[in-house]
């Protein structure tokens, strides 16, 4: 399993409209190929800042299923609009440990 981890700053008179908004996108996102789950946390000192955190079967059905599919296309045009600056996205695995 793959965690994505999506630091998105939103636009400050935009943040209601995008919580609205991305809540109407996220069907797009979970209709994905290996796509497992995800969350959507706000930050409590800066409101404007999210973080979307998406759970993949892999890198690959990341970035080969969603990011380069109409489906991202989509959901980038539904989105973009509200970002204050281009999302940071980062990948992880968990560690296995004793």
């Amino acid at each position: 399993m793959v965690v994505e981890h999506a630091m998105l700053i939103i636009k400050e008179e935009l943040v209601e409209e995008f919580i609205q908004t991305i809540n109407e996108a996220f069907p797009i996102l979970s209709s994905s190929e290996g796509y497992l789950s995800h969350k959507l946390l706000r930050n409590k000192e800066n409101p404007t800042h999210f973080i979307l955190v998406v759970n993949w079967n892999s890198l690959e059905d990341h970035i080969d299923g969603f990011v380069r599919s109409a489906k991202f296309k989509k959901w980038d045009s539904m989105l973009r609009y509200f970002f204050d600056s281009f999302a940071k996205i980062l990948h992880y695995t968990e560690l296995k440990y004793d």
